[in-house]
């Protein structure tokens, strides 16, 4: 049990972890497979995660799946992540179980019916959960979340359902794609990159930074607990260059 690692009595659990899961394509190429194993690799750690992340008490877990800049991949690649997007929302929405509220996140342009489909009933299926709120970020940029979401104020403006001087901070954070969820506290990245690429730009304002070398596919709980843990401490980011 993760609890018996990590004592939550003692560390104080974020409301809201955001990862960047990085590095399935040099995780396969390591071990000298296509990089599309190095993908399917990569949903069992988010599996893992979930679950761990609902014991610990966690309130939103998003995970930035594919960006909007991923397009540019080749066809194959491509082809293959948006099947293996498919399978992976059926598999949420028949092993997620009561507790777990499901959610994509991102731009909506460009995805086949087929992935869409499985998305809007995953989603249905599990809206009146009460637990943990699962962010799927899946053809999402975080600068494309702020124009839309501006768009949509500019909207409601011209069509007098709001009025220019009311809009600040709150009222902003209401047109995102996040409406009504915390900020991210923590965010973590695997595979040794130290930026944030395009992710939740607004929300992640205050957010601490923890990153590791490991490739994604290699993420365990022993990384949630580490990131966790500096979570707790002042500084603002953490390189963490080996691995545990």
């Amino acid at each position: 049990m993760l609890k018996n690692q990590i004592n939550t009595k003692i560390y104080n659990i974020p409301r809201h972890i955001a990862i960047i899961c990085d590095g399935n394509g040099r995780w396969a190429r390591k071990k000298g497979l296509p990089r599309t194993l190095g993908h399917r690799a990569g949903t069992k750690p988010i599996e893992i995660t979930i679950k761990e992340c609902v014991e610990l008490g966690v309130e939103v877990l998003t995970f930035y799946v594919f960006s909007s800049e991923n397009w540019n991949r080749s066809n194959e690649e491509v082809a293959f992540l948006m099947k293996l997007f498919v399978e992976f929302f059926a598999k949420l929405r028949n092993e997620v179980g009561e507790n777990i509220i499901v959610r994509h996140i991102g731009s909506e342009a460009n995805l086949s019916k087929e992935l869409l489909n499985e998305i809007k009933k995953t989603e249905k299926a599990s809206e009146n959960n009460s637990g943990l709120v699962l962010n799927i970020a899946l053809n999402y940029g975080g600068r494309l979340e702020i124009v839309d979401a501006m768009q949509e104020i500019m909207h409601d403006i011209n069509e007098g359902a709001l009025n220019a001087d009311k809009i600040d901070e709150t009222l902003i954070s209401n047109y995102m794609y996040t409406s009504g969820l915390p900020d991210v506290d923590l965010i973590i990245r695997t595979s040794g990159e130290k930026r944030i690429s395009n992710f939740l730009l607004w929300q992640a304002a205050e957010a601490k930074l923890w990153f590791t070398n490991d490739l994604w596919p290699d993420f365990n709980h022993n990384h949630l607990i580490d990131a966790i843990k500096y979570y707790n401490k002042d500084a603002t980011i953490l390189y963490k260059k080996d691995s545990i």
